[in-house]
């Protein structure tokens, strides 16, 4: 399916739907790296207009997965990923528990000092 396919699946509100197409592209570790990160983006907004938060959240830390997993300097990784912690710190803080909260946290700590 095409991207044009999955925003107007989105755009119709119909976001299993798109959540499960992106989901399947998201796995195929050939989809180049930026591809399957904005597909991450995208199923944790969808996530957010369901009222699921802690789902966007999750989705968030599978693109700072996704970072990190490259093959690339390692301060590099960190500064790439953190945007992605953060947007996945703010969705728990609104929507998820406290534990999540604090892994990101931790997280958020921890890709700071490895950005230096």
């Amino acid at each position: 399916m095409s991207l044009s396919e999955i925003v107007s699946l989105i755009n119709r509100g119909e976001y299993g739907a798109a959540i499960n197409i992106m989901e399947k592209i998201i796995k195929d570790k050939t989809r180049p790296v930026k591809e399957r990160l904005d597909y991450c983006v995208w199923i944790a907004e969808c996530y957010k207009k369901l009222n699921d938060l802690k789902s966007g959240g999750d989705w968030y830390l599978e693109a700072v997965k996704i970072v990190l997993s490259q093959d690339i300097d390692v301060k590099l990784k960190a500064k790439q990923a953190l945007p992605y912690c953060e947007k996945a710190l703010e969705n728990f803080r609104e929507g998820g528990d406290p534990l999540d909260v604090m892994e990101a946290v931790k997280l958020k700590q921890k890709l700071q000092e490895l950005s230096k």
